[in-house]
C-alpha cells in the first residue's frame, strides 16, 4: 500500500511545480530514462540500432550460453541450426524482434517491472498517481515490448515502488 503520506506530498509537489516529485539518489542499481513518446528505458537509449550478429555471437551475448553449451548442446538450444550456420549472421527481422521484444532498453524496464512485481493495487493511489501502460506485440516485424506513462505524475510513484522493492533508481527525461 502506498503510503497517504506519500501521496499527498507527490500530489502537492506536482501541483506546485508542475513535474513529478523525484529524488536524487547517490546510490541506485538503476536508470531509468524517459523518452519523448512517455516509453520508460533502463538505462540511456542509444539512437542507432545494434549490428545484426551472428548466430555464434548472439547465442553468447544475448542468449548467455558459453561456448561450451554451443559445442555440446547446440542441437538443445536450437534444433534447426547447423554448425556451419554459426557464422552466419541472423536474419535482420527476427534479431530486431528478439531485440525489441527483450533486449532494447524499453523491453528491459518492462521486464524488470515484471520480475519485480511492481504495480499499484491501491484503486485510491492509482487514480491519483496513474500509472503504467504496457505495450506487447506479437507477431513478426513488428514484435515489441515496452510501457510508457499515462500521466507524469506516475515517476514519483514509480521512484517509489522501486525503492519498496530494494531496487532504487533515478529517474532522467532525455
Amino acid at each position: 500500500m502506498i503510503p497517504d503520506s506519500f501521496v499527498e506530498k507527490a500530489l502537492g509537489y506536482y501541483e506546485r511545480e508542475g513535474s513529478p516529485f523525484l529524488q536524487n539518489r547517490k546510490k541506485v542499481k538503476h536508470q531509468i530514462y524517459v523518452d519523448g513518446c512517455n516509453t520508460l528505458h533502463l538505462g540511456k537509449p542509444s539512437n542507432c540500432f545494434p549490428e545484426i550478429p551472428t548466430w555464434r555471437k548472439y547465442l553468447k551475448e544475448y542468449e548467455g550460453y558459453t561456448d561450451k553449451d554451443i559445442r555440446n548442446r547446440l542441437n538443445e538450444i536450437t534444433c534447426n541450426l547447423s554448425r556451419s550456420e554459426l557464422d552466419d549472421e541472423l536474419d535482420f527481422e527476427y534479431f530486431m524482434d528478439q531485440w525489441a521484444h527483450n533486449y532494447s532498453p524499453a523491453a528491459e524496464f518492462a521486464h524488470l517491472i515484471d520480475q519485480l512485481k511492481v504495480g499499484i493495487r491501491d484503486k485510491k493511489a492509482g487514480d491519483v498517481l496513474g500509472s503504467l501502460k504496457r505495450y506487447e506485440g506479437a507477431f513478426s516485424g513488428s514484435d515489441v515490448l515496452c510501457m510508457s506513462l499515462e500521466e507524469p505524475i506516475t515517476l514519483s510513484w514509480l521512484q517509489w515502488a522501486m525503492e519498496q522493492a530494494k531496487e532504487p533508481c533515478n529517474i532522467h527525461n532525455l
